[in-house]
């Protein structure tokens, strides 16, 4: 009967040695690969044809078959970026409850800022849906507009909807602005039986703890060159 002989391992300094002279001979395919993804003749290419395929998914949103739009609204949400944004916007009057509801979701993903308004307006028109609303004010947190923090506060005192009322909440605090703060505090104790007091307290939470986090905004020269120019003039006067 043949034993076979077991070959000894590589001791840790071979080993070391085998590994380093893998990874040698990996990066130039390594740095071959990244020229090719940073090319400026890529990169002109992918923007060009990204730009051809957002012009493409916009003309199918007025296509008359729903799974079409339905498509094209992943497609803009997931691939078309800032260019996907007007479009996004557009159909959020989709006659489609879906189409409406996953351009809406998509513009929350994106952070899309110029949306902010079209979606405050969703929440005071009676023909949109309550799902709607309740997706809308779910974006208008994930964009944190700051611009929209006065009205969503008049829309959590006036709505009759609680379940409104505290996703308009919850939206404030994720958006975090210090401008809300008196409006929200205000909010405690306007709809017993619900989560609005814990909201409004996380919501007052997230806005210390942002306003702690900001940095500190170190004074220019020319800043420091007047105030002590203010103290010298100070001490002259005593």
């Amino acid at each position: 009967m043949t034993i076979a002989r077991r070959l000894p391992l590589p001791s840790g300094s071979l080993l070391a040695a085998a590994l380093l002279a893998a990874s040698l001979l990996l990066q130039p395919a390594v740095a071959t690969a990244q020229a090719e993804r940073t090319h400026p003749a890529v990169e002109r290419y992918n923007r060009s044809a990204k730009g051809a395929n957002v012009e493409e998914w916009k003309r199918r949103l007025s296509e008359p078959d729903v799974r079409t739009r339905l498509d094209a609204v992943d497609s803009l949400g997931t691939k078309g970026g800032d260019e996907a944004i007007r479009p996004l916007i557009e159909a959020t009057a989709d006659p489609d409850y879906r189409v409406r509801t996953r351009a809406i979701d998509f513009l929350g993903t994106l952070r899309a800022v110029e949306a902010s308004q079209v979606l405050m307006q969703l929440l005071f028109l009676s023909d949109v849906g309550r799902d709607e609303k309740l997706r809308a004010l779910t974006s208008l947190g994930r964009i944190a507009d700051p611009a929209t923090g006065d009205r969503l506060v008049a829309y959590a005192k006036s709505i009759e909807d609680n379940d409104l009322a505290c996703r308009a909440v919850y939206a404030l605090g994720e958006i975090a602005d210090p401008a809300s703060k008196v409006g929200i505090a205000a909010l405690r104790g306007t709809r017993p039986g619900t989560d609005m007091d814990r909201l409004v307290e996380d919501a007052l939470v997230k806005i210390d703890l942002k306003e702690k986090a900001r940095p500190i905004e170190q004074p220019t020269l020319i800043e420091l060159e007047r105030k002590l120019a203010r103290q010298q003039q100070a001490q002259q006067q005593k």
